[in-house]
């Protein structure tokens, strides 16, 4: 069975961000950092700043729609990057 978009879960990093040791969250970070500019911004305003979709679709200019495919590539990059594919 194929898994939408709504199924793929914020981790506790990135859902706890604003609470997370320093070290985390310089953990946090360092996978932020090396997201493409658009996703990075996305992904700063959703969990750093805790702001909603509508939220910033409206201050970056996109449609709601969109942001929930930055959202989708911003976890699977996280996920990816965690659990190594072999």
């Amino acid at each position: 069975m194929k898994r939408g978009t709504s199924e793929l879960r914020e981790p506790e990093e990135l859902e706890f961000y604003p609470f997370l040791t320093s070290q985390r969250r310089d953990e946090v970070n360092q996978f932020l950092d090396k997201l493409d500019p658009r996703f990075r911004t996305f992904a700063h305003k959703r969990y750093c700043e805790g702001k909603t979709i509508p939220q910033i679709a409206e201050e970056m200019g996109y449609s709601e729609r969109n942001l929930f495919k930055f959202r989708k590539i911003v976890l699977m990059c996280w996920y990816f990057q965690r659990h190594k594919v072999s």
